[in-house]
This record gives structure tokens, sequence and C-alpha cells, in this order.
């Protein structure tokens, strides 16, 4: 939020909680936790994370770089960076990136997390306002079908690999002005004039399925993979 009058308007909307990412997390913190609102940062670091509790936000969201969308190039995966960030910091954390189902939120709990986020399978489900084509490639993805733009600088990008994306890949600064009109793809499904962003774990869904569905199974999972491993480790 870079005009002031945006933060004043979430808090006029009733709004209770909120997700702020890629800027600094002192500039609206302060005003939306005035206000009685909870606030999560989206990290990618642990110094980020750091500056963020400083900041007095509620929560963090901490997000490996194998996540889609908007990436520090230089980040770690969630592997690396969950328990790090854990082993600093006395917060909620939510574990973002490379998470679609029960057995990788199980995983995410272990390494410190109370809450997941799952972008790729959620913008993937059959409720999601996106185009079918742009669902349709998530699920036909590999593990290794997507690309990470902007390498060497901020703000790394992560997207599906397409016609578009292994065009920009092959540069070492990519404008955002550059990414596309993103409506010819949210609406029109055009898959080469807009980056169509999703994570590594595009890999891993194999459907898509109703908001519902994904839920219940998940949790499903999530509880049965608790148990087995209670079980066989215990």
């Amino acid at each position: 939020m870079r005009d002031p009058s945006i933060a004043q308007f979430v808090v006029d909307q009733g709004v209770t909680f909120v997700t702020t990412s890629a800027g600094d997390p002192n500039k609206y913190t302060r005003i939306l936790k005035d206000n009685g609102l909870k606030v999560f940062h989206v990290v990618p670091t642990l110094a980020a994370a750091l500056k963020a509790v400083d900041a007095g936000v509620d929560g963090l969201v901490v997000e490996g770089v194998e996540g889609g969308g908007f990436k520090d190039p230089k980040g770690a995966s969630t592997m690396v960076l969950l328990p790090l960030v854990r082993s600093h910091v006395d917060v909620p954390i939510i574990a973002a990136g490379g998470i679609c189902d029960g057995a990788s939120m199980a995983a995410a709990f272990a390494l410190g997390a109370e809450g997941v986020q799952m972008g790729t399978r959620m913008m993937s489900a059959a409720e999601s306002p996106i185009h079918g084509n742009w669902k349709a490639a998530v699920v036909a993805a590999r593990e290794t079908d997507t690309v990470l733009l902007n390498r060497l600088t901020k703000p790394g990008l992560r997207a599906l690999r397409s016609e578009r994306t292994e065009e920009l890949e092959r540069r070492d600064l990519v404008s955002l002005m550059e990414t596309g009109n993103p409506k010819d793809l949210y609406f029109g499904g055009d898959m080469n004039t807009f980056v169509p962003l999703g994570g590594q774990v595009a890999g891993r869904i194999g459907a898509v399925e109703s908001v519902q569905d994904i839920l219940d199974a998940t949790m499903d999972e999530f509880t049965a993979v608790i148990a087995t491993l209670a079980t066989r480790y215990s």
C-alpha cells in the first residue's frame, strides 16, 4: 500500500485481519493495529522476519522461494527458512511455498508453523475465477515446470513455463511492464500474453477440485499423517 488512504479504507470497511508484504512493515502496521486489526507480514528471509516482529506484527507468513508469484531471488526454501525463523521469533507463523495437501501441511507444522497458505492449490480450485487454461497448466505442470525471473534483482517472479516466460527467462532483468496484461490471461486464457504465476508445487497438483474437497482431503491426510508418525516413532 503506497497510499496511506488505502490503510484507512481497510479500517473503515471493518476488515479485521490484514496480510502485508513487499514493503516496510513499519509503514502501516501501527495504524492498522491501533484500529484493532490483526496484521501478519509476508517474509522471505530471517532478516525480514525480525524486522516485521520489531514493527509489532501479530504474526508472519513465512514463504519459501519455491512458492509462486513475487519472490526474493536470493530466498531460501520453506524447508530451510521456516525452522530458521521459528527458532528466532515467538509469534504465530503461517507457512507458504510448496504446500498443497495434508502431508505438506504436517511437514510445515513439524517445522514450526501454526497454519499454512496454499496459493497455487487454491488458485487452481474449481471456484477460482482465473481462466480454465491457467488451471489446466497448473494441473499439467511437472515440478520442474516453473521459472524464476529476475534472478539478479528484486522483485523475483516465479511463474509456470510458457512461451512468454521462456523468452523472459533469457534476460537478466525483466521490467514488470514486460510481463503483459493480466486481463488477457485472467479472463481470456491467453497463456502467452501474461506471465502465468505458479509455484513448484504445481507438480503435485493432479486435478481441479472444489475448495471444500481440497480442505476436507487436506485435513483428513494431515490427521492421518500425524497419527502414523506418532505410532511409527513413539
